[in-house]
């Protein structure tokens, strides 16, 4: 009789161990996202042709002393379902390679494309500087220290 039980109960906590563990895509993405990534935004829209949707900033972070961060600009597109897939990703390396961290950035979106001003500081000498990012496409973009 014991026997019973314990087999209605072993199969009743596995049908409930079974239903938590289905397939999340949403949940298993966010779960792989690497730890550097240390802030995402989406900002401002963009239109091409037939598609349109949302510009996503990614920030990665890595190293102890002196941290550094890359900056990574995303084009998401809305399908006709309402999902959003990544349709270009560019790494805006020259900041990368400055070996700045970012402290903030503002952006503002218009027909032309995305502008991103962004709050830097450099970890050797904590020396501060606002740099400019204008991006027209995944191709072309101008990247340099802010004029104002």
């Amino acid at each position: 009789m014991y026997r019973k039980y314990a087999l209605i109960t072993g199969f009743s906590v596995g049908v409930g161990l079974g239903g938590t563990a289905l397939a999340d895509d949403v949940a298993d993405a966010v779960n792989s996202i690497p730890g550097a990534i240390e802030d995402v935004r989406i900002s401002g829209s963009w239109e091409n042709d037939d598609k349109s949707g949302a510009y996503r900033i990614v920030v990665a972070r890595t190293g102890l002393e002196p941290v550094t961060a890359r900056l990574f600009i995303q084009w998401l597109a809305y399908e006709v379902d309402g999902a959003a897939v990544v349709e270009k990703s560019v790494e805006i390396k020259e900041l990368g390679e400055l070996g700045l961290d970012v402290v903030d950035y503002m952006t503002e979106s218009d027909v032309d494309g995305l502008s991103i001003f962004i709050e830097t500081i450099n970890p050797a000498d904590g020396y501060d500087e606002t740099y400019e990012l204008h991006l027209f496409s995944p191709t072309e973009y101008i990247f340099g220290p802010a004029t104002n």
